[in-house]
């Protein structure tokens, strides 16, 4: 086996571990939301525990999908720098031109899917960071007037949030290439 086949096989396994590690924090992450939708009526300090430890998972489930993502643009640039002297030309470093022949609607686009997934594990931080904070306000002050904005513009703000999240997943998502010679990614 080639310095080729080895980064080719390296760079496949990083890409397995970033949807296995995301598996593994969303099992937790799945549990937390359940956990705290069913201690929230009558177990106000459990369910604030289930929420910081949410708002941990997330916190970490973010910076592993990050370093994920690190290791799998690392193991890319040793393949893009090894493929024309292994294969003779570049396979994996030549960018496809989007299929727009197939109209708009259900075409494929270039968007990263492990930017996408680091965005959505950035949301879900931010959902636990919400609820901990509301958490936080309702033991501390039940009956200010943040609590009482809170509660009927505060899903206003929660959906505008996340429309404008959508926005820039839609606008920052997108995949992109890597100095002269642009390529896709395959995950």
């Amino acid at each position: 086996m080639g310095a080729f086949d080895v980064v080719v096989a390296t760079r496949k396994l990083e890409i397995r571990l970033f949807w296995t590690r995301s598996l593994f924090f969303w099992g937790f992450i799945a549990s937390a939301f359940a956990g705290y939708a069913a201690l929230k009526e009558h177990h106000s300090g459990l369910s604030i525990l289930v929420a910081s430890f949410g708002l941990v998972c997330s916190a970490a489930w973010s910076l592993v999908n990050r370093g994920s993502k690190y290791w799998q643009e690392a193991w890319e640039a040793k393949v893009e720098r090894l493929e024309v002297e292994s294969i003779g030309r570049h396979l994996f470093a030549a960018e496809e031109p989007e299929q727009t022949w197939k109209g708009c609607w259900l075409r494929g686009r270039r968007y990263s899917v492990s930017k996408l997934a680091i965005a959505l594990s950035d949301y879900c931080f931010l959902v636990w960071l919400a609820i901990c904070i509301w958490e936080l306000i309702c033991l501390s002050r039940p009956q200010t007037c943040v609590l009482i904005w809170l509660k009927h513009d505060g899903s206003w703000c929660v959906i505008v949030t996340s429309a404008i999240y959508v926005l820039l997943l839609l606008w920052k998502g997108r995949s992109s290439g890597r100095g002269s010679s642009p390529r896709t990614e395959s995950h």
